[in-house]
């Protein structure tokens, strides 16, 4: 199985992430964290699994000449099953006791120590590729933490979802956020809006867990777009999820799901996704979170390799935001459409696996170095490097190369014949040439004869569906140059209308230098 065309993403242009970050989030080395605080504190965090409150302790940055001091942080474990694990995950909060302290632009770190994973690039990597399909920016990077000056290993600092992400992404924090974790289905069981709330994921957690407005508590609007997903699919249906829903978000997420192999999400598990209630364009956002259950990872024996993409879901129990969006026909037209351009342009495995490689020896040497790793599941130095081709134990089964391999062929399989009817809702279909694609700074468009007119829209959208850029032409023969210099890395929607009102529209993936 080999598309060498899209090999060529790789070798022009590897995929590293080009985003802007802090050097927290940087990507081209690994930093190191150093905390500091009594043993005693310390003996009681961990053998109490303190999840629930924060102990003071001293931090330290360092990043090649860069060495950051904060004298007074907050830190505690973080995680629900993973609180059991050997190998520690914990949080970071700076404001935790100086509620205007902030390091480098951020209150709170997550530092994920990936216990289960051999390889520990799995939810990194699923990060990068949601970035690369144009998702909301999740900014991770690996670190070397080290507490009362012993290093507890390799781990991964994941940005916080709080209201600086919401504002950096959204422009505005003001809204709802809820944490929506096992159970949350989304099920209609009334509009009392107390019986959502009293719906708990553990003893202390509620599953639509509200985490900001936490004084007002207010669970209105989430009652309302449950309310919205119960009705029937028919009539207005359509019209009025959009209204109180960002579709766009969904759809895209799911595919994500599905082509990385994560299960512990809504679409399958009804677990760890948000919900953020925008009121700058008055609809939910929805975007997922915890996603080391990917790439291979079962915990549930289930093939998720070659699990039919169309049916994720469990079959046995209501998952109404799938269910109902999947049933209106351009909906699932645009999934379809999604599962096929990530799957070909992001993880395909000519294009993916150069980078695999790459993230596999950037973090050999700090990989091979943690002892803490082998703690929860024996996993030694071999365990490591076999992660990424081979069977490893009974919830690795799959290597992420083999389970790419395996994803990749099965979709495109399942969605056979499917995606040549996608955009053709209220449209005639004219087909052109794009390329190169992935193109760089200038596209070529070669049209067809057969279109008439002498004038040219086109209009380009990011994977989003934000308008990004538009250009009205004059025919002068049957191609065109479109100059794209200013547009990040990513997944553009190039949409064409002529003056007698012919429509088309295809993917390409651009990789400015």
């Amino acid at each position: 199985m080999k598309y060498l065309f899209f090999f060529l993403i790789m070798v022009c242009c590897p995929m590293t992430n080009l985003a802007q970050s802090t050097a927290l989030y940087e990507d081209t080395k690994i930093s190191s964290i150093y905390l500091t605080l009594p043993a005693d504190t310390l003996n009681y965090l961990i053998e109490n699994t303190v999840n629930e409150r924060y102990v003071a302790a001293k931090f330290v940055f360092v990043d090649g000449a860069l060495r950051d001091t904060l004298d007074v942080v907050g830190l505690r474990l973080r995680g629900n099953t993973s609180l059991a694990a050997q190998k520690k995950s914990f949080k970071v909060s700076f404001n935790a006791f100086d509620s205007e302290q902030q390091y480098q632009g951020v209150k709170k770190l997550n530092l994920r120590g990936q216990h289960n994973d051999p390889t520990m690039v799995r939810e990194k990597l699923f990060y990068d590729v949601w970035e690369k399909a144009g998702m909301p920016l999740r900014r991770n990077a690996f670190v070397k933490l080290y507490i009362n000056q012993e290093y507890r290993g390799l781990y991964t600092n994941m940005e916080e979802i709080d209201k600086v992400w919401l504002s950096n992404t959204y422009g505005d924090n003001d809204g709802n956020l809820y944490k929506c974790t096992w159970p949350a289905g989304l099920e209609y069981i009334g509009n009392d809006q107390q019986v959502y709330k009293d719906i708990m994921n553990n003893p202390t957690s509620r599953a639509y867990d509200l985490v900001t407005n936490e004084t007002t508590d207010d669970y209105t609007r989430l009652v309302s777009l449950i309310t919205a997903l119960s009705q029937p699919v028919n009539g207005t249906f359509q019209a009025d999820i959009q209204q109180i829903l960002n579709v766009e978000s969904v759809l895209k997420c799911f595919a994500l799901d599905v082509v990385t192999g994560n299960w512990d999400d809504y679409f399958y598990n009804k677990n760890n996704y948000y919900l953020y209630d925008n009121p700058v364009s008055g609809r939910f956002e929805f975007f997922t979170f915890d996603t080391d259950n990917t790439f291979g990872v079962d915990w549930l024996n289930k093939d998720w390799a070659k699990r039919n993409c169309l049916n994720w879901q469990k079959t046995n129990e209501p998952r109404p935001l799938a269910t109902k969006l999947l049933a209106i026909p351009a909906f699932k037209t645009k999934f379809i459409h999604y599962l096929d351009s990530f799957s070909r342009f992001i993880v395909h495995p000519d294009t993916i696996f150069p980078y695999i490689n790459q993230l596999h020896n950037f973090i050999t040497p700090a990989a091979v170095a943690d002892s803490y790793r082998s703690l929860d599941y024996g996993y030694g130095v071999g365990e490591f490097h076999d992660g990424f081709t081979k069977t490893i134990d009974g919830h690795t089964p799959y290597g992420i190369k083999p389970f790419l391999d395996l994803r990749f062929d099965s979709t495109m399989q399942q969605i056979q014949g499917l995606i040549s009817n996608a955009w053709t809702i209220d449209v005639t279909r004219m087909d052109f040439k794009i390329y190169p694609n992935p193109g760089t700074d200038i596209l070529t468009l070669e049209i067809p004869e057969a279109w008439e007119g002498n004038e040219l829209n086109i209009t380009l959208t990011d994977a989003l569906g934000k308008q990004v850029l538009r250009q009205t032409q004059q025919r002068i023969g049957r191609s065109w140059s479109i100059l794209v210099p200013d547009l990040k890395n990513g997944i553009y929607q190039v949409h064409l209308h002529n003056q007698n009102g012919m429509y088309h529209q295809t993917w390409v993936l651009l990789r400015p230098e």
